[in-house]
């Protein structure tokens, strides 16, 4: 066939397939690896840019054991890759995965390649923090939360952790920060820094109440009438309003001042005789965005995404509301992505199910891809240069 007809039948085939077929000779291997191919592969498929990474456990039947897929839209594992310590949390930047063990330690992962970006990441905490109250708390530390981001003005990674310190009954949040350089490798002898403290209690255990956005961290805030419903951490500071948002920029390593969300007191503790409402954080098309869940209906999750167009002004717009049918022993579904303008990826928890809703149809399908211990999205390029994507052998 001639050279541009061959170009355009490559430029057709799902990543996984045309990056396997670099092996059928030279001339094709030349066209797949050229930068330029790769360009207008990915334009062509858009969703190349936002491939899920879903953490699973265990790998094959190894116990305390873990992997880590990357998966396309359509279901497929692209990429399988082990985690001998088991995955807690998961959470992404860019084309990087920040993995946190079941060793309670964080490791920087390149998804595309199953490579480490080096050691695991310190476990201590900051030398300042450790005699806090004039007690050694090495081991008696519990972070609960950790967020991935990057700092546009250095090009850093940075991983920020909360962790909670227990004593008489007191409950203390420090937030820490890890500087990596710009492959996500941690420098020889880099220690946790501690930050000053956050404005109120946050949102943790779950990343349902924490997300990042253009190298910003928010966590959100919740108030004590909501205590029993929420899957997180609550905020029992009675001065904060209900769903208040905590910011922290990582380029200036400083808590920026709090954000109002979307729904007032009236809306949050609307009738006394029902299930107050679900609030939760995501980052979706580049925006922070609450998700307002309506639990009246004990079948189904009618849930309100409200974006922030704003962020001086405070303003939010509803962009979308969504139905979903649940099973009777799931309990929410947490926006991951959105798609071509009408799909947007959910991950139900607590089965940790992965589906796809069409806004056009009001109908899901499940990808089918098993019970996931986390999910995050992976921005990446599949066919960039030099990367071979194969699965697992078996």
């Amino acid at each position: 066939m001639p050279e541009d007809m061959v170009r355009e039948v490559l430029l057709r085939l799902p990543p996984k397939e045309a990056t396997r077929f670099r092996a059928v000779c030279r001339p094709w291997r030349a066209t797949l690896s050229d930068p330029r191919f790769v360009a207008a592969h990915a334009a062509r498929r858009a969703y190349l840019s936002n491939t899920l990474l879903i953490a699973g456990a265990p790998y094959r039947s190894s116990p305390g054991s873990g992997h880590v897929d990357l998966v396309g839209l359509a279901g497929d594992v692209v990429r399988r890759t082990r985690v001998e310590e088991g995955v807690l949390e998961l959470s992404t930047c860019g084309d990087l995965a920040c993995v946190v063990g079941t060793d309670r330690r964080a490791r920087v992962l390149h998804p595309v390649t199953s490579a480490s970006a080096g050691d695991p990441l310190p476990r201590d905490l900051d030398e300042e923090s450790k005699p806090w109250a004039g007690w050694l708390l090495e081991e008696r530390f519990h972070a609960f939360t950790h967020a991935f981001g990057h700092a546009s003005s250095t090009g850093e990674y940075k991983v920020l952790r909360v962790a909670r310190l227990s004593l008489d009954q007191r409950h203390e949040q420090l937030v820490e920060v890890l500087a990596l350089d710009r492959a996500g490798r941690a420098h020889a002898g880099v220690r946790w820094r501690g930050m000053q403290s956050p404005p109120f209690h946050l949102a943790g255990a779950s990343t349902t109440g924490m997300a990042v956005v253009d190298g910003v961290v928010h966590f959100l805030a919740v108030h004590i009438p909501l205590t029993h419903y929420l899957p997180f951490e609550h905020n029992d500071d009675a001065h904060i309003d209900p769903g208040a948002i905590a910011r922290f920029d990582l380029d200036t390593e400083q808590w920026r001042p709090p954000l109002r969300g979307p729904l007032n007191t009236h809306q949050i503790q609307q009738h006394t005789d029902l299930p107050p409402p679900l609030l939760t954080l995501t980052e979706l098309k580049g925006f922070l965005v609450t998700v307002h869940r309506d639990r009246s209906q004990q079948t189904s999750s009618s849930m309100d995404l409200s974006f922030l167009i704003n962020s001086e002004e405070e303003s939010w717009v509803k962009e979308y509301k969504i139905q979903v049918q649940l099973c009777p022993r799931e309990f929410y579904a947490h926006p991951l992505l959105v798609f071509d303008e009408r799909m947007i990826v959910l991950c139900v928890r607590p089965k940790g199910r992965v589906m796809v809703y069409d806004l056009e149809t009001g109908k899901c399908r499940d990808l089918g891809v098993g019970d996931c211990v986390e999910v995050g999205v992976h921005k990446g390029c599949l066919l960039d240069l030099g990367s071979v994507v194969d699965n697992d052998k078996e």
